[in-house]
């Protein structure tokens, strides 16, 4: 696939409006010792109206090795810059899944050593790369998990994503949420440590099924190595990637079970820790806390269609 010269406009393109679904919180005292915290932190998010919108979730499944792929991220951030707008709904939130074998670190021919040597993979993406994503060539894009045909999986080439989400996937949505969850977290920073607040609550009565909330770190931004069909040489050494899948919170990628009804006004509550010095088998050390953000998900076990997405930053 040669995107160049459809999407050389578009590389340039910022992230920074997708800030619009980012939910501004308080940073808590730290604490004195080294314990993840067990009680839940005081919500303040009562009145925050940006968890009334519609959020869809919109997955890039690309490696660094994948010389296609960086087109993909070009229409990922207009989109977001475009569905960032207030008065725009719904909005769109990215995650990079890195996965397949595109995503697996190791020596490149006519490369230094240390090139294309991070692994980005984790194991949550690596669950879902073969139980039921399985592109069949990368870039590869998947909204709310669902694609327009009816089918679970939505594989698109880059060049018509923006058509497909535009013209095809968004109207299905409207401007409120089916379910809205709510989050509260405290942060620790010395210690590496968080505690997250979620309050889902059903807006409306969904199809019969079961349920879960899936919480993952995503970490935005990181700058590594990356073949780009965009660049001449073939590959960008300082790439920018955005809101980078690291991990779940419960390691695999399937979430906590929704354990109320799915019916209108029915509410969830649970109470998450996650360890950045022990997380994701102990790669969660490595991480930029300050760049990472909270992305949580409702989504339909049987289907795994999702029904609602929010994104927080964590401070």
């Amino acid at each position: 696939m040669k995107l160049k010269n459809i999407f050389l406009g578009l590389i340039t393109v910022g992230i920074a409006f997708a800030g619009c679904d980012e939910i501004s919180q308080p940073l808590i005292p730290k604490q004195v010792n080294s314990k993840l915290p067990t009680t839940p932190p005081t919500d303040t998010t009562n009145n925050d109206a940006s968890y009334q919108t519609y959020k869809v979730l919109l997955e890039d499944c690309m490696g660094d090795q994948c010389s296609n792929c960086p087109s993909a991220v070009a229409v990922g951030d207009t989109l977001i810059s475009t569905y960032s707008n207030p008065t725009l709904a719904p909005h769109i939130i990215l995650v990079e899944d890195n996965m397949g074998n595109f995503a697996v670190p190791g020596p490149s021919s006519g490369y230094p050593s240390y090139a294309f040597s991070t692994d980005y993979r984790c194991v949550a993406g690596n669950n879902w790369c073969t139980t039921f994503f399985n592109p069949i060539g990368y870039p590869a894009g998947y909204i709310n998990r669902i694609g327009y045909n009816g089918t679970v999986v939505l594989n698109i080439n880059a060049n018509n994503w923006q058509d497909t989400i535009q013209n095809e996937l968004l109207p299905q949505y409207p401007s409120t949420p089916p379910v809205e969850i709510r989050i509260h977290d405290s942060c620790y920073v010395p210690q590496r440590l968080i505690g997250v607040h979620f309050k889902v609550t059903f807006m409306q009565t969904l199809p019969a099924g079961t349920y879960f909330l899936l919480p993952e770190i995503v970490e935005d931004p990181i700058v590594s190595w990356q073949k780009d069909d965009l660049f001449p040489i073939g590959y960008d050494s300082t790439f920018v990637h955005h809101f980078v899948l690291r991990g779940t919170f419960d390691l695999n990628g399937i979430g906590t079970q929704i354990t109320t009804p799915a019916t209108a006004d029915s509410t969830f509550t649970s109470f998450q820790t996650y360890d950045f010095t022990k997380g994701e088998n102990g790669k969660a050390a490595t991480w930029n806390m300050a760049n990472c953000y909270i992305v949580v998900f409702v989504y339909n076990q049987a289907t795994h269609r999702v029904y609602q997405t929010e994104r927080v930053k964590i401070e």
